[in-house]
């Protein structure tokens, strides 16, 4: 396990930000899913194949 205080994670994310070149506080990175336990691709994709056959548009938007 990792551990970080809140001080350290908040600088690395301010570098990273820089490097990427995304500013404000409404900027999420995408999650590219590399560690992703089987279970959770499951369900993810469990939910891709629900949206696709719903006929109602989902209230939510996701990246699967």
């Amino acid at each position: 396990m990792t551990k970080t205080t809140l001080k350290a994670q908040s600088q690395w994310l301010a570098k990273r930000k820089l490097e990427l070149g995304v500013s404000g506080t409404g900027y999420v990175p995408s999650n590219d899913g590399g560690r992703r336990s089987p279970s959770k691709r499951s369900l993810l994709a469990k939910l891709r194949k629900a949206a696709q056959e719903s006929p109602v548009a989902l209230k939510f938007k996701a990246k699967f």
